[in-house]
């Protein structure tokens, strides 16, 4: 779909609040099903976990934040894909979130012209947390602006492989996707690139393919299944979230000018959801977390602050 928005959530007290798209159509109670296409007044629904641990079986998820902090469980080593000894760099635990994406798909400093490896996993945390920051303050997620961040700190990296030296396939619309809530699954026994011990160099996703097709069941029973490239998690998946897809209609532009998306994004709105969450650090308890937005800072007692963002599917803010 060319033209989609998505909204992002920004405060972690909003899960089961009921905040409500109701101004927006078709409205699923009123909705044709024969002229009418997909019902647009959703529920904002709970914004992603904080980075944290992850506690997985396989490729499975079992328990934890669904935004995985990596760290040196996931680190890439060399493997051997075709029995004939080690060919490829590959992950050794499964995680998820935005931090796995990257390191997944972005080669750092690809765009400056010379071969790299793949990055390391502190590099890809902290590019997670550049972009998360920009969303926290409604700041562009466009192309350039991700580039830019991401270059902060690997210089001269780029998201898609637009330059022709980058072996890189991210895209802003799937950052986007994740940013709104979707889960992305990097599978233990990913290939990111050729063995250290060979050149080491970040592979494009072609590449890494080659290697996938060409197993056999003998190696898979031996080393486990290869994956070229993280995807997605589906409905049948464990960690599932579903999101709704948004479209920029007449009433969706109505009402993220002067509607409730207005009001929802609007650095003055105020909530309290004392019920779940604490407001102040001496309210905390195991049943009761200190409510906080995407970049993690508390959310002020008094419960004043935006409660999401807005952008297209260029990740421009609206």
């Amino acid at each position: 779909m060319a033209d989609r928005v998505f909204i992002i959530p920004l405060r972690s007290d909003m899960a089961g609040v009921g905040l409500n798209l109701g101004d927006l159509h078709p409205n699923a109670g009123q909705r044709n099903s024969i002229y009418d296409g997909t019902s647009q007044n959703n529920y904002i629904a709970e914004m992603n976990d904080r980075p944290g641990a992850t506690v997985v079986v396989g490729t499975a998820y079992v328990s934890g934040s669904l935004t995985t902090t990596l760290d040196g469980t996931h680190n890439d080593i060399d493997d051997d894909t075709t029995g004939g000894g080690d060919n490829v760099s590959a992950t050794q635990a499964t995680a998820f979130g935005l931090a796995a994406y990257i390191w997944d798909r972005v080669d750092p400093g690809g765009a400056g012209g010379a071969a790299t490896d793949p990055m390391t996993v502190a590099q890809a945390n902290t590019m997670a947390a550049a972009i998360v920051t920009i969303a926290q303050a409604g700041g562009a997620l466009t192309l350039a602006a991700i580039n830019t961040a991401l270059s902060l700190v690997v210089a001269t990296t780029d998201l898609d492989g637009t330059a022709a030296t980058s072996d890189s396939f991210g895209t802003v619309r799937e950052v986007l996707r994740i940013l709104s809530g979707e889960i992305y699954r990097l599978p233990l026994l990913t290939i990111l690139g050729d063995a250290a011990a060979i050149s080491g160099d970040f592979w494009p996703l072609a590449t890494r393919q080659v290697l996938v097709t060409a197993q056999t069941s003998t190696i898979i029973a031996a080393q486990g299944q290869f994956y070229a490239s993280g995807s997605f998690v589906a409905a049948t998946d464990n960690g599932f979230r579903r999101r709704p897809t948004l479209v920029p209609t007449g009433a969706f532009n109505i009402s993220n000018s002067l509607g409730i998306i207005a009001g929802y994004k609007a650095a003055t709105f105020n909530m309290l959801n004392s019920h779940n969450h604490a407001y102040a650090l001496a309210d905390v308890t195991a049943w009761k977390p200190r409510a906080t937005n995407l970049a993690g800072t508390a959310i002020l007692a008094t419960g004043v602050g935006a409660a999401i963002g807005v952008y297209n599917h260029l990740g421009t803010a609206l």
